[in-house]
């Protein structure tokens, strides 16, 4: 039911917007982001996992050490697309949005460096992690993996120089491992952007459905809205569209949509918070 009434209420939308809020795909990842480190800090934290990552020779001919690249690059270009469609619509974007469109060429150069970087099988050489949650992939993913998440995804080299030589005092890198790490970097960069152009474009799906739903609230019933929340909530978006909506019908008169707000007082009980 909640497809169709998505169906039915955005039917002038942009398929992108089905393929971006459908729930068969799951919540949206957060981004790779942890606190963020300094150069002693940065120095303390690669001795520290130098300590800790187990590696082995990979077994394996088949795997891939590439982790849905090809997921991301689809991902990224889908978010892309419907972004420009909306701000090519006269819609609002965010900062985050703009830089996405703005600098979408970079993006796709980065993807040329992955594919004319080292042969996939060269990746199929290097000591694999034992442990979770990056066990299977090389260890040279879970140094960038690591590196990425403690500079918010801004290079410094610096910061690059100094983590690596404090990881190798506890664990040595080979020079295969060194060889691959500008284009492992590369592949953990994507998977962090397309987290976050997902996380832009769904956020900004959402809200489009809770305007369009907003704009013909009088034909739906609170069970429909029911089964819409559900389905937006599989994708970690539903406190979006309900905020969107909270805010929408504070321009209508009280009358006119009072069983809506206490629907949404229901569906959200911090909604006077969000909106002091």
């Amino acid at each position: 039911m909640a497809q169709l009434e998505l169906r039915r209420l955005t039917n002038a939308a942009p398929q992108a917007l089905h393929d971006i809020l459908d729930g068969k795909r799951g919540p949206v990842e957060p981004p790779i982001r942890s606190e963020i480190f300094g150069l002693q800090r940065f120095a303390q934290h690669g001795r520290s996992l130098g300590e800790t990552h187990r590696a082995a020779p990979s077994t394996s001919r088949t795997a891939t050490f590439f982790p849905r690249l090809r997921s991301n690059i689809r991902t990224l270009r889908e978010a892309h697309r419907y972004i420009g469609v909306q701000a090519a619509t006269g819609y609002d974007v965010s900062p985050a949005a703009e830089w996405l469109l703005d600098n979408f060429h970079v993006i796709e150069a980065q993807l040329k460096e992955i594919h004319d970087g080292l042969p996939r099988s060269y990746f199929r050489t290097l000591p694999v992690l034992l442990d979770e949650p990056l066990a299977g992939l090389p260890r040279v993913y879970g140094v960038a993996w690591a590196f990425v998440a403690h500079t918010d995804g801004a290079f410094d080299e610096d910061l690059l120089m100094q983590f690596l030589s404090a990881y190798q005092e506890t664990r040595e890198l080979n020079l295969s491992e060194m060889w691959a790490l500008p284009t492992t970097l590369r592949v953990v960069l994507i998977e962090n952007l397309r987290r976050l152009a997902e996380r832009v474009a769904s956020n900004k799906a959402a809200r489009e459905v809770a305007n369009l739903c907003s704009d013909q609230i009088d034909t739906f019933s609170l069970n429909a809205l029911d089964e819409l929340l559900a389905r937006l909530n599989q994708r970690g978006v539903g406190r979006v569209f309900l905020a969107q909506m909270a805010q929408r019908l504070q321009d209508l008169p009280a009358t006119a949509h009072s069983r809506y707000t206490e629907w949404l007082h229901a569906a959200l009980p911090d909604l006077a918070a969000m909106q002091s």
